[in-house]
């Protein structure tokens, strides 16, 4: 997550392909979650393609992502239930912002970890915001080997998840979409907090 992201912020909302990985993110997420009463962290949420989704079954929002210009696109949609941050995730984050101080029953991360300088301590700091047996879930697109510039491979996603201490980790490949490249696969990675 990079100031970069400023300059997509004007016409993300009308991007049919990010239009369709919120959409299909959202089907497939409700397969995993019971979405009565709960309190959800969209983390890199962008202009809130998935928040929007979330909005009418959850109780409260946080919606967080880096580019102070994908947060503005969100705040015009005046979400009643949605509270937006523009940050990085840090210690100093979670501590400085009151937004961070209660847990979350859910954390979702749409095509987001790839972009991390640093997925697996992220994943850490993500942990320490969820409730006790709350979810973590996230869709990246799936790499084949490690390095690969698109995307996370099941391998790094399965053992940085173990490593940052959660349990009932399931990985599916849940939806694709077309690109000029071809089909590419998208990686869903849900994990419960021990």
């Amino acid at each position: 997550m990079s100031d970069s992201w400023d300059e997509y912020a004007f016409d993300w909302d009308a991007n049919k392909d990010a239009k369709a990985y919120a959409e299909n993110a959202f089907e497939t997420l409700s397969d995993v979650v019971n979405f009565n009463n709960i309190n959800i962290l969209d983390f890199g949420c962008g202009t809130g393609l998935l928040t929007e989704k979330l909005s009418p079954v959850a109780n409260q929002i946080v919606a967080l992502d880096s580019s102070q210009k994908m947060i503005d696109v969100l705040n015009d949609k005046k979400l009643i239930n949605v509270s937006t941050l523009s940050t990085f995730l840090s210690k100093e984050s979670i501590r400085t912002n009151h937004l961070l101080h209660d847990k979350f029953d859910l954390i979702v991360a749409s095509s987001v970890c790839s972009f991390l300088p640093n997925y697996e301590s992220t994943l850490i700091l993500l942990k320490s915001l969820l409730t006790k047996n709350g979810i973590f879930v996230q869709w990246d697109w799936l790499a084949q080997e490690e390095g690969s510039r698109t995307g996370l491979t099941n391998r790094r996603v399965q053992s940085a998840l173990e490593s940052a201490g959660f349990n009932t980790v399931n990985l599916t490949q849940p939806f694709s979409l077309e690109s000029s490249k071809g089909s590419m696969d998208v990686l869903m990675a849900s994990a419960k907090n021990a």
